[in-house]
């Protein structure tokens, strides 16, 4: 039983947002915060900010990742490789949700930023969800 329309290219569009939002990421905590007065961008204390900038760039080489591994499984999708499109979209995906249920969890200042990283992904993994039922 289908949903009676294409979701597989409703879930495509969430996951691509995903990875773009998380390739934007990479850009925010490995180039602009790692700048002189980068601190402004995450509202921290500039006398912290020396402290910090390893982490963030940590952090945002772990978004690239992500985002990159969700580009691949996209291209497997458009490749009509559906184990490899499933399994790098599907990790990618629940990997990004999970960080975002992190965020909500440990940082409630954070929660809008945690929906940002978490929304589009689960979205995409839902349709995703939708559009597999059709072969069960």
């Amino acid at each position: 039983m289908g949903w009676g329309f294409e979701v597989e290219w409703i879930s495509f569009f969430f996951f691509f947002v995903a990875a773009v939002t998380h390739l934007m990421f990479f850009v925010v905590e490995s180039i602009l915060f790692q700048r002189k007065g980068g601190h402004t961008v995450f509202k921290i204390k500039e006398t912290d900010h020396e402290a910090v900038k390893i982490w963030a760039f940590n952090q945002g080489f772990y978004n690239l990742f992500l985002s990159l591994g969700m580009f691949l499984g996209l291209y497997f999708v458009l490749r009509l490789q559906v184990v490899l499109a499933g399994a790098m979209t599907g990790f990618c995906g629940v990997s990004m949700v999970g960080a975002g249920l992190v965020l909500w969890f440990s940082a409630p200042h954070l929660r809008r930023a945690a929906l940002v990283q978490l929304v589009p992904p689960l979205l995409g993994l839902l349709f995703v969800l939708g559009h597999v039922t059709k072969y069960l």
